[in-house]
């Protein structure tokens, strides 16, 4: 490829609103260009990137005995409501109707699809495992896209989904998709922490997220720094700490409190105890309209995620409004612990205190030594709080867990009968009876792939790719292409490099400065850089530097042409 030719050349113009590095660089440097919000376009020079991180992927996922093919981006709303899929999925669902009003959304993700596809080949235990996967334009509604490719409204993501007779079998192929993951991670440069994740919308009962530690990272891994527990801040344990559960059990009053009593603070400043000696109610409100009330210690924050597994939520959770809290009964800062029509989900932690203020707020009174379970219980009870820096872990009970700012690379999904149940997904078992399937699904989006490498490799001047997805090879610049003899031999360098099949980009352009180019090489994030001109004939042939490292060689053309292999670590 000729410089001069490339269409979508590297800009030193400044990237409005962008908060990650990856973001800045990627447009700086020719990768892609903005359409709307949440919507990239892949230049040239993106593309090649992104086809050869798919390639990395193929290869490896491949190695688990999976086979490619690809389904259609709108599918039938119907399939997706029988799976209750729609509510799931929520607000981010995006919905389109064709000449005949029926209804499709665009695809998402493909569990529903890829399983009524599996059903019509009415399969029998001899065929399973099924093991299939695409690459395939995704779209979502996010309601927030940041950080260019880190979080967007379209995407290309590698999808894949298995298909077998029992849990055990499935297990087989996770974690051979986890450890293709592993490979495929190395080869991208990247060090991932696997981490014990939520299913989410996906469904299921347990899955792993590959997280890459990020300063721009919109997630937190949860880390214990005594033994090798890693979960995401929706699925991490720790230990609530008792607060002062030796002390005597008090028979519950009704207390004069001042009107002006409203907030965390104002107790605080009345009472004067700290923040875990009050009961805190938050008020979420499920899709099919059923309002639910999470009580839970002062100090401590509901984890929404938490909260919807407990609960088993229809669907998305969304903060009550102000008319939601009057259809109860109640109004902001009034809600009460007990008594609301209304589901009542507690934390752990209403079991490490004795004598809890709050609980049934009115204008000028409100409860003092309230206890959990004498005084009130929650219909649902369990781990709905957020961990936060420094709390003992859940699991080995001893180490502390820390708090790190991640971006998600990939997960897997065991999914189980999420799917196969409702839609009554089964095989012909060697019985002759019919079973229902277990699922597995995997994923890794290319473009937010894409971004994180960049998060991890750059410099003040530019991107530095590692050389397995590179868009070039080698960028050959020729200085002083004024003289003929220069230009000839740039010239007829390019033209070796392109008769040996290396991927090469020359900037052949006549008019723009030695520093001009210099500039937009760094950007570019080629693995090696070529320089000829009169300063490097003069010294011994071609400038030779790798865009990893800050020194240049001196090479002469012929010992060049004869060692490409070394030089580019060919095989």
């Amino acid at each position: 490829m000729r410089f001069s030719k490339l269409f979508g050349k590297p800009t030193k113009n400044a990237v409005n609103n962008a908060t990650a590095t990856s973001h800045k660089l990627l447009i700086q440097g020719g990768f892609i260009r903005p359409l709307s919000a949440g919507r990239y376009t892949f230049l040239p020079l993106g593309l090649k990137v992104a086809r050869k991180i798919e390639e990395v992927i193929r290869q490896e996922v491949e190695k688990t005995g999976a086979q490619e093919l690809i389904v259609p981006t709108l599918h039938p709303l119907e399939l997706w409501q029988q799976a209750n899929r729609d509510k799931k999925f929520g607000s981010a669902m995006m919905k389109v109707k064709d000449r005949n009003q029926a209804e499709f959304t665009l695809g998402a993700t493909a569990e529903v699809i890829m399983l009524d596809l599996v059903k019509q080949f009415n399969v029998t235990y001899r065929d399973l495992p099924i093991n299939i996967y695409q690459f395939s334009q995704k779209f979502r509604d996010e309601a927030r896209p940041t950080g260019g490719l880190l979080r967007t409204r379209e995407f290309v993501m590698k999808d894949g989904y298995s298909f077998h007779t029992n849990e055990e079998d499935l297990k087989v192929t996770y974690k051979q998709y986890w450890e293709a993951y592993d490979r495929i991670a190395k080869k991208l440069d990247l060090k991932v922490i696997v981490v014990e994740s939520d299913n989410g919308a996906i469904g299921g009962s347990s899955s792993h997220e590959f997280m890459v530690e990020a300063d721009v990272g919109e997630d937190t891994v949860v880390r214990c720094d005594h033994c090798d527990y890693s979960a995401n801040l929706e699925r991490a344990e720790f230990i609530r700490t008792d607060v002062n559960t030796k002390e005597a059990i008090k028979p519950m009053e009704i207390v004069y409190q001042p009107e002006w009593v409203k907030t965390m603070e104002d107790n605080i400043k009345h009472y004067g105890k700290s923040k875990e000696y009050y009961l805190k109610n938050v008020v979420y409100k499920d899709v099919d309209g059923t309002i639910i009330i999470a009580v839970i210690r002062g100090d401590l924050s509901v984890n929404k995620t938490k909260l919807s597994r407990v609960y088993q939520a229809k669907g998305e959770l969304e903060p009550a409004t102000g008319e939601d809290l009057l259809s109860i009964g109640t109004k902001p800062g009034w809600v009460h612990c007990w008594g609301h029509k209304a589901v009542y989900v507690g934390d752990l932690s209403l079991k490490t205190v004795h004598n809890f203020i709050g609980g049934q707020k009115e204008k000028e009174t409100d409860t003092i030594n309230v206890n959990y379970e004498r005084d009130f219980k929650c219909s649902l009870f369990g781990d709905i709080a957020e961990s936060r820096e420094g709390d003992l872990c859940g699991k080995c009970m001893t180490g502390k867990l820390h708090h790190l700012k991640a971006v998600e690379f990939g997960n897997i999904f065991n999914i189980g009968y999420t799917y196969s149940e409702p839609m009554d997904g089964s095989f012909v078992d060697t019985d002759g009876s019919l079973k229902k399937l277990w699922m597995g699904s995997y994923g890794i989006g290319i473009g937010r792939a894409m971004a994180i490498i960049v998060e991890k490799h750059h410099d003040e001047k530019g991107i530095i790719w590692p050389e397995t997805i590179a868009p070039y090879q080698v960028h050959l610049i020729g200085l002083d292409l004024f003289e003929e003899q220069i230009k000839t031999k740039a010239e007829h360098l390019y033209q070796t490099l392109c008769q040996k099949g290396i991927d090469v980009i020359y900037d052949d352009r006549e008019d723009v400065s030695a520093g001009a180019k210099f500039a937009d090489a760094d950007l570019v994030g080629a693995s090696y850089r070529l320089v000829i001109s009169k300063r490097s004939i003069e010294n011994g042939g071609i400038e030779l530097k790798k865009r990893s490292e800050k020194d240049s060689r001196i090479i002469t053309a012929d010992s060049f042409t004869k060692q490409l292999d070394t030089f580019f670590a060919l095989k």
